[in-house]
């Protein structure tokens, strides 16, 4: 009998070091990388050049699908730097334990402009480092990045058009609030947008037509999903940070960066996470804060 309760004291006590110090459980699964051979289809609305799926650390848990870019652009006129649908196979290399992924390509749009991403992977999560270098004579100017992560192959998650907003959350005034909560001029529209404080480039037109954009501002670009069915949760983050974009039709989660301007010669990089957990929510900001 001691020894069964010295054993149940122990468990215990690991689970409240496991609470104490932020860090959710460890999964039984590791996070892995893999390239569908689908996305160099023939059909532009297929094709995904810079689309990579990648797979939670939960048993049967389904897939992310990340289109990173789904669009870059520059200002003024939304000039293409990349697109999802641009006539190249796909550019994305996963390494032979599927733990890492790169590509590194020249914009075919933008001769002279350069763009590479770097994502790794460890246990619950996926860090991402995404740099641009402006080899052109051209100003880039209010860069604007789309970096579309798709959860509709998540298993537990909602489905397209379901109650998508209410389980996507956001950090205003440095509480976790559902988007489902922020007001919005038109309660039906199918996407939702919202600003970062400190990125001047705002640029969420799209959004304001529809009438789906959030009057208030986010401290940071950090989005937060919830599963629908337990106690799983994804947490999405760049720095430095620009805006939310979700949309129910995909359905999608943004926390796109902030990249600014870019005149000839110069480079800029921006650093991102995507984080598998059970933490609580109201622990979340805890357990993974804002400032990273």
């Amino acid at each position: 009998m001691e020894i069964l309760k010295l054993v149940i004291f122990v468990i215990l006590a690991n689970l409240s070091i496991g609470c104490q110090s932020g860090k959710s459980l460890q999964e039984k699964g590791e996070v892995k990388f893999y390239v569908d051979p689908a996305t160099n289809s023939d059909d532009a609305d297929i094709r995904m050049a810079y689309g990579i799926n990648i797979k939670p650390p939960w048993p049967d848990g389904g897939s992310f699908f990340v289109n990173l870019p789904e669009h870059l652009e520059y200002m003024p006129g939304t000039k293409g730097i990349a697109r999802h649908h641009d006539q190249r196979l796909n550019a994305w290399e996963a390494s032979s334990d599927s733990t890492k992924a790169h590509y590194s390509v020249e914009s075919l749009t933008e001769p002279g402009v350069f763009f590479s991403v770097k994502a790794q992977a460890d246990n619950h999560r996926v860090t991402f480092e995404m740099s641009m270098t402006n080899s052109s004579d051209k100003d880039l100017d209010s860069i604007r990045p789309l970096f579309c992560f798709q959860y509709n192959l998540l298993k537990g998650f909602p489905e397209k058009r379901a109650n998508n907003f209410e389980h996507t959350y956001v950090v205003i005034d440095g509480k976790p609030i559902s988007v489902a909560s922020l007001n919005v001029r038109d309660s039906s529209a199918i996407a939702r947008m919202a600003q970062v404080t400190d990125c001047p480039d705002e640029h969420n037109w799209w959004a304001e037509d529809m009438g789906g954009l959030i009057d208030q501002k986010l401290d940071v670009a950090y989005t937060i999903l919830t599963s629908m069915k337990d106690d799983r949760k994804i947490i999405l983050r760049w720095k430095p940070g620009k805006n939310l974009l979700t949309n129910a039709a995909i359905p999608c989660i943004h926390a796109d960066p902030c990249i600014g301007d870019l005149p000839p010669g110069a480079s800029s990089t921006v650093y991102g996470e995507l984080i598998f957990t059970r933490v609580p929510l109201e622990r979340i900001l805890e357990a993974f804060p804002v400032n990273w």
